[in-house]
């Protein structure tokens, strides 16, 4: 039985050739630099975090008798931990494209 042209392609379209040796160095340097880009962010946020800590512990530390701001700077401070915490636990996400 004779296959029409459509069939045909069809069957090319569904069966993809391997990616060639320099569409593979792409996806890998595309991955390097999304793994870069994220480990950046994560820095620059930590750094962030850091000195917003930094200031509202120092703050707690000065009023410390002004118990509504004292609990404030607290939560300020416990908030920046934990979100400090988050960004150095985080795993790491594979942007990459899967295995074929």
């Amino acid at each position: 039985m004779a296959m029409s042209y459509l069939e045909s392609s069809d069957k090319k379209m569904a069966s993809p050739l391997p990616p060639s040796g320099a569409e593979n160095r792409r996806e890998n340097h595309k991955a390097d630099s999304d793994r870069h880009i994220s480990s950046t962010l994560a820095h620059e946020l930590n750094n962030l975090l850091t000195v917003i800590q930094g200031h509202a512990e120092r703050l707690f530390l000065k009023h410390q008798d002004d118990s509504a701001l004292a609990s404030s700077l607290e939560t300020i401070s416990n908030a920046t931990r934990r979100a400090g915490e988050l960004v150095r636990n985080a795993p790491k996400i594979d942007l990459s494209p899967p295995a074929a």
